[in-house]
C-alpha cells in the first residue's frame, strides 16, 4: 500500500485512542485499563498495515 493509506490509517486509529482511552479511564479509574487499550490497538492497526501492505496489488 502507499504511504498515504498508511498515514491515514495511523490517523483514523488516533481518535479511538483518545476517545477510547477517556472513556475506559473513566469507566474503569485506572491508568492500566487506559495502556492495555492502547496496546491492543497498536497491535490491531500494525496487524492491518502490515497486512494492508502485502496483499495489495501495485497501482502501476
Amino acid at each position: 500500500m502507499s504511504w498515504a493509506w498508511r498515514f491515514g490509517m495511523i490517523i483514523l486509529t488516533g481518535v479511538p485512542a483518545i476517545v477510547g482511552g477517556g472513556l475506559f479511564y473513566s469507566i474503569f479509574d485506572s491508568w492500566n485499563a487506559v495502556i492495555a487499550w492502547e496496546v491492543i490497538l497498536i497491535v490491531l492497526m500494525g496487524t492491518v498495515i502490515i497486512r494492508g501492505g502485502k496483499s495489495a496489488a501495485s497501482s502501476h
